[in-house]
C-alpha cells in the first residue's frame, strides 16, 4: 500500500458518490457571503450558508424579523455567489465540467421556504424587509405536524432552488403523536418531541451541506425550573445547541422614533452565544424600521469612522482629502456619500473585508464581492494582494485572542445577562407588576 493507492481509492469515492469526499481547500469548503448590515456580517463573520442556525430571545424581540431580512439577502445574492464558485471551478480547478454542472443545478437558486407553525408570517411586512414573495422566489408551508413539514420540503430542498429555509418555530410545531393525543390526556409527550426534533435537526445537517441551503432556526424562550435562578432555556431539547453552527440571542433594547418623535422602529442587540465558522461572544445592535428594515447606511458610517478609513476631525468634522470631502456632522457625511456612490462603494468593500476574520478564508481567492475588491485596488494604485493583506493582518489582530481571554469574554457576557434579568426583575417589582424573569 502506498500513497498512489491512496489518492486512487479517494479519485474512486469521488466519482462513486455525490457527496462525501471532497477535496481540502479551505477557500472552497467555508461557504460565505457578505450582507448589506455590516454588524450582522461581523456578528456572523461572513453569514454560511450550508449550516444550522439558531435565534432564541423573549417574545416580540425580532428573531422571526432578523432571518426574515437574512433570508431576502440571499434571495439577492446567491445568483452572484453561484456564479463565483462556478468561476472558482474553472479558473483554479481548472474543471469546466464540474462548473458546467455547478450552474446547471443552482442556477435558479432564489426560494425561499419559510415553514410557519406558528401561522403569524405577514407577506406585506416582509416585503418592506427586502423578502421577494412571489411564486418564482418564495413558499410559505403551513403544515399540520413537524414531520408533514420536513418531508415536504426535503425534495424541494434537493431541487437545488432553495437558497433559504426558516423554521419558525420549534416550539410551535406539533408532531404527529401531538396531534393524535386528546386534549386533556395526561400522557407527556416532551421527551418524543424533542427526538423528533432531534431526527429533522440530525438530517437536515446533511441537506443543508450538500445542497448550500441554510435552515434559521427560530427558538421560544422557557425559564429552567429544575434550577433555583430560573435561567432561561430554549425550547425543543438539546439537539440544536449542537446541530446549529451559530446560536444568537436577541433582545429588544429600545423603540426606535423618526424624525416628528413617533414610534417608527425598534433597537436590536443580538448576542452571538455559539459560533463555529468565526469568533463568538460578539454584539450587534440593529435599528429595524417598520418601513423599511435595517438601516445599513449608519451601520456603514459608524464602521468607517471605527476603522478610521476617512479622517476624524474634532468638533464632529470629517474630511477625505483624497476625494475633496469635508463635512461637519453624520448627516453630512452621509448625504456626501450617498451622493457620490463609487467613493461609498470603495469605502463599503474595505469595511467588509475588514469585519470578516481573517483566519478564516483568503480574501483574493474567497471574497464574493470581488468586482469590488478590484475597483478598490484600481482607485488606490495597489494590487488585490496588498489589499488582502492588509485586511487579513487588521482582522488577525483583532481576532488574536488567547483562551484566558476567551474565558473572560465569556463570563463577561454571561454576567451582563444577569444584570439586565436582574434590573428587569427590580424595576418590575417596584412598579408592583408580575413579571417573569428572563
Amino acid at each position: 500500500m502506498s500513497l498512489k493507492d491512496f489518492k486512487k481509492a479517494r479519485a474512486d469515492a469521488i466519482t462513486k458518490y455525490k457527496h462525501g469526499v471532497v477535496e481540502a481547500d479551505a477557500n472552497i469548503l467555508i461557504h460565505k457571503i457578505i450582507l448589506d448590515s455590516p454588524q450582522l456580517t461581523r456578528l456572523f463573520s461572513g453569514f454560511s450558508y450550508d449550516r444550522i442556525h439558531q435565534s432564541f430571545g423573549p417574545e416580540s424581540s425580532g428573531k422571526s424579523t432578523v432571518y426574515t431580512y437574512i433570508a431576502g439577502q440571499l434571495q439577492d445574492k446567491m445568483p452572484k455567489e453561484i456564479e463565483r464558485m462556478a468561476k472558482y471551478f474553472e479558473d483554479v480547478k481548472h474543471d469546466k465540467d464540474k462548473a458546467k454542472k455547478f450552474r446547471e443545478d443552482y442556477e435558479d437558486k432564489q426560494v425561499v421556504a419559510y415553514l410557519d407553525y406558528e401561522g403569524t408570517f405577514d407577506p406585506n411586512f416582509a416585503q418592506r424587509l427586502g423578502l421577494k414573495i412571489d411564486d418564482d422566489h418564495f413558499v410559505l408551508i403551513q403544515a399540520d405536524t413537524l414531520e408533514e413539514g420536513f418531508a415536504m420540503l426535503e425534495p424541494m430542498v434537493k431541487s437545488g432552488s432553495l437558497c433559504c429555509v426558516i423554521f419558525d418555530s420549534d416550539a410551535a410545531a406539533c408532531s404527529n403523536l401531538d396531534l393524535e393525543s386528546d386534549f386533556g390526556s395526561t400522557g407527556f409527550n416532551g421527551a418524543k418531541d424533542a427526538a423528533a426534533l432531534a431526527m429533522v435537526y440530525k438530517k437536515y445537517n446533511v441537506l443543508a451541506r450538500n445542497y448550500l441551503t441554510p435552515m434559521l432556526v427560530v427558538s421560544q424562550e422557557r425559564d429552567n425550573m429544575n434550577i433555583m435562578a430560573k435561567l432561561p432555556s430554549t425550547t425543543g431539547g438539546k439537539a440544536i445547541r449542537f446541530y446549529a453552527s451559530t446560536r444568537n440571542r436577541i433582545t429588544k433594547l429600545d423603540t426606535a422614533k423618526n424624525k416628528d418623535g413617533k414610534d417608527a422602529g425598534i433597537k436590536l442587540r443580538v448576542r452571538n452565544y455559539k459560533n463555529k465558522t468565526g469568533t463568538p461572544w460578539r454584539d450587534a445592535e440593529l435599528t429595524l424600521w417598520f418601513d423599511s428594515g435595517i438601516d445599513s447606511n449608519l451601520e456603514y458610517i459608524d464602521f468607517i469612522i471605527e476603522f478610521e478609513l476617512i479622517e476624524v476631525k474634532g468638533g464632529g468634522n470629517f474630511a477625505w482629502e483624497e476625494k475633496g470631502m469635508k463635512c461637519r456632522g453624520r448627516d453630512n457625511l452621509v448625504n456626501w456619500l450617498l451622493a457620490h456612490p463609487t467613493e461609498y462603494d470603495e469605502l463599503k468593500a474595505k469595511v467588509n473585508a475588514l469585519l470578516l476574520d481573517g483566519n478564516k478564508l483568503d480574501l483574493n481567492n474567497y471574497n464574493p464581492e470581488e468586482d469590488d475588491i478590484k475597483e478598490v485596488a484600481k482607485n488606490t494604485n495597489k494590487s488585490i494582494e496588498e489589499i488582502a493583506e492588509e485586511a487579513l493582518k487588521a482582522a488577525q489582530a483583532e481576532t488574536n485572542y488567547s483562551e484566558e481571554e476567551e474565558t473572560k469574554a465569556a463570563e463577561k457576557v454571561l454576567a451582563e445577562d444577569k444584570l439586565e434579568s436582574e434590573d428587569t426583575a427590580n424595576t418590575a417589582a417596584a412598579d408592583d407588576v408580575p413579571v417573569i424573569p428572563l
